[in-house]
């Protein structure tokens, strides 16, 4: 390893930040395309989100026989799922059996932190800067450090004078925590906080669940797998692939050419009493193809939902606190076992912050406007500072010095090309970043359909002998007003979600959508059709390489 600040010849020809699937996958791509590659992980393992989020009850929401890379034949029929939904030590374990069987394990660094990285607009490559105190240099730089990795941990006055022990889902102990007999508070109702509530109520004496927002919850249906629908995926993994590839949101089962106004009220009740029973993405996404783009039919679905918490509540009052008001699926969409059943349990109390909000923490536990409780631990399942908190938390600059965050406007003007790089910042490369398909679809089908496209421009722009690419100006605008325009087209705009940036207290919202809408299927087409169009969204300039005199 070389830190000569003199020579155009970089460390490696790629940095990759993160070793969670998206940066597994990053490193392995990229080698195979026959670059160099350094990857760097905080982490003291592998897995990403899944290495740091270990907490009780934890389980993916994408059925797991889709939440799997399908590149190679052999790999994925070399895995065995256990259940429909996977666990966070089955998801570890997958995490570890795709970095082994890529063999890029050497390739990557663990409890390392990249702290910042700077393009030498002298030398054309990124110096990205440790927390080890080491310098490396690269002449790509690609962030595959994913849009949920850094924690959002609200601010209550008073918690350090709180003798309890407070923990946040997205940083869990490694050691087992034993909540036998424990008096416990759970701040938070969303999907982590949703499986955390479901998994402690029958282990600890009291439950306080502190609920900011009332939410949708659909049962996952959780079940083992069966050895037969296993077997069938893998014998027909063509058709799997197709399937998940031509879907919308990448995965079987999650689209319908079906409006809510195609049926009769009982009808309606019908089909979503259907999906509820089934369980997975089916209620969000395989009833009616306009529950988030028409208010009239996403009502249809609330009104479901609400009837149904009515239903399985016991006491009017928690089923009152527990009924959402927001217009469904315009967060992300949760899908727990038993959630709203948890509620009748006599050890479980429902806060609603929204009536009697916290005044502060005491010695003893927490303090709201109406009541003191009493508690020995007190979890945040908050979640992230989502799509640019990461990128953020590195000083990440571009030409000339322009740091990421002006360059975004504090994460006010996010703008990129296909959401994989932004013009001003050469050679910088975006893994399921902020534009991308991201959180709305299939993960992992999410970075095969990235990083491919991203390594094939790579090697286009090396065969063209041109070592420097960069977007241009119009096509990261133009990319950012379509993300826009085609979040315009829904309802998601009308709610305050971490989707839109309004979960972390005094963080400006964003004027442009920071997700790409449009569904996985269109993405993947029009990636293609740039890199058909012979990547015009990009300037591509030969550099030469050789050290540089009186540097």
């Amino acid at each position: 390893m070389t830190n000569d600040c003199t020579s155009t010849t970089p460390d490696y020809d790629a940095i990759v930040v993160g070793a969670g699937l998206s940066g597994i996958y990053a490193v392995h791509r990229l080698q195979q395309r026959g670059f160099t590659v350094r990857a760097f992980e905080r982490g003291s393992g592998v897995g990403g989100t899944w290495f740091w989020n270990r907490y009780p009850g934890l389980q993916c929401d994408t059925e797991t026989l889709s939440y799997s890379f399908t590149f190679s034949d052999e790999l994925y029929r070399g895995w065995n799922w256990s259940r429909r939904f996977a666990p966070q030590s089955e998801l570890m374990a997958y995490a570890n059996y795709m970095t082994d069987a890529l063999g890029v394990r050497d390739a990557i660094q663990l409890n390392t932190a990249v702290l910042g990285a700077h393009f030498d607009d002298d030398a054309n490559l990124w110096r990205v800067d440790l927390d080890t105190g080491q310098s490396v240099t690269g002449r790509y730089f690609v962030a595959a450090s994913g849009p949920l990795s850094t924690t959002n941990s609200p601010t209550i006055a008073g918690l350090d004078t709180f003798e309890g022990t407070v923990l946040h889902t997205a940083q869990w102990p490694f050691e087992p925590v034993d909540f036998t007999g424990k008096k416990v508070g759970v701040v938070g109702t969303g999907s982590s906080g949703a499986q955390l509530i479901t998994a402690l109520a029958g282990t600890v004496d009291k439950l306080v669940v502190f609920q900011r927002t009332p939410q949708y919850v659909t049962p996952a249906q959780q079940r083992p797998l069966g050895e037969e629908e296993v077997r069938e995926r893998k014998d027909n993994l063509d058709d799997l692939r197709a399937l998940m590839r031509s879907s919308s949101h990448g995965a079987p089962g999650t689209g319908t050419d079906r409006s809510a106004f195609d049926d009769t009220p009982e009808e309606r009740d019908r089909v979503f009493q259907a999906a509820w029973e089934f369980g997975a993405q089916a209620f969000a996404l395989a009833t009616y193809n306009d529950l988030t783009s028409n208010e009239e039919a996403n009502g249809f679905a609330a009104d479901f939902v609400r009837r149904k918490i009515a239903e399985i509540v016991d006491d009017p009052e928690t089923a009152r606190k527990l009924m959402p008001t927001y217009l469904f699926g315009t967060k992300r969409p949760i899908k727990v076992d038993d959630y709203y059943e948890t509620f009748n349990r006599p050890n479980v109390q429902l806060v609603a912050l929204r009536e009697e909000p916290f005044v502060s923490a005491t010695t003893t536990g927490i303090r709201t406007t109406a009541a003191d409780y009493d508690l020995d631990y007190l979890i945040f399942a908050t979640g992230f500072d989502a799509m640019t908190g990461t990128l953020f938390e590195m000083d990440i600059r571009g030409r000339d010095g322009l740091t990421l965050r002006d360059k975004w406007e504090n994460g006010v003007y996010v703008r990129t090309a296909l959401g994989v790089a932004m013009h001003e910042f050469p050679n910088m490369f975006l893994v399921q970043g902020p534009q991308s398909t991201t959180i709305m679809n299939n993960y992992t089908l999410g970075i095969e359909i990235n990083m491919d496209f991203i390594a094939g421009l790579l090697e286009r722009a090396r065969a063209e002998g041109n070592e420097l690419i960069e977007a241009t100006a119009q096509s990261e605008v133009e990319w950012a007003e379509l993300c826009q325009t085609l979040a315009e087209r829904t309802l998601l705009l009308k709610t305050e979600s971490w989707w839109t940036g309004a979960n972390i207290a005094g963080k400006p919202r964003p004027k442009l959508f920071q997700s790409y809408t449009g569904g996985l299927k269109q993405y993947r087409l029009a990636l293609e059709r740039a890199q058909a169009d012979g990547y015009r969204e990009f300037e591509r300039t030969p550099v030469q390489t050789a050290v540089l005199a009186d540097a």
